[in-house]
């Protein structure tokens, strides 16, 4: 959290047979006003994706805040998702409340949402 913005932090994540990337990014939207996007892509087409649900999840402090959607293809750039606002949105404070000792633990979820309903926790 207390890296200077911008910064990005980029996980790869194997379920349900596919490829999914957690991109975390902290930059500066408003000058002196950093903010925390998150959103999950999956490596494949945007058809492909649209095949999935992902959540994640930020819970401390006996306070829980949840986002939900559907994930975004690789072949979309990042830029074009944060600035459509179509992703997890936390300002510096929010995201202070659930950090622990500078660090955000983003649990996550993914799911297919046609077909059949089976959930891969992460």
């Amino acid at each position: 959290m207390h890296l200077p913005a911008p910064t990005d932090w980029i996980i790869m994540h194997s379920c349900l047979g596919h490829q999914f990337l957690l991109v975390l990014r902290k930059q500066e939207k408003y000058k002196g006003h950093p903010q925390f996007f998150a959103t999950m892509m999956l490596i494949g087409t945007q058809t492909q994706a649209d095949n999935f649900t992902y959540r994640l999840e930020l819970n401390r402090n006996q306070r829980r805040l949840k986002w939900e959607a559907t994930p975004r293809s690789v072949l979309e750039c990042v830029d074009s998702i944060i600035s459509d606002g179509d992703c997890l949105v936390l300002n510096t404070s929010l995201a202070q409340l659930f950090a622990d000792n500078g660090s955000l633990a983003i649990g996550i979820a993914i799911t297919t949402s046609k077909v059949h309903n089976s959930e891969a926790e992460i």
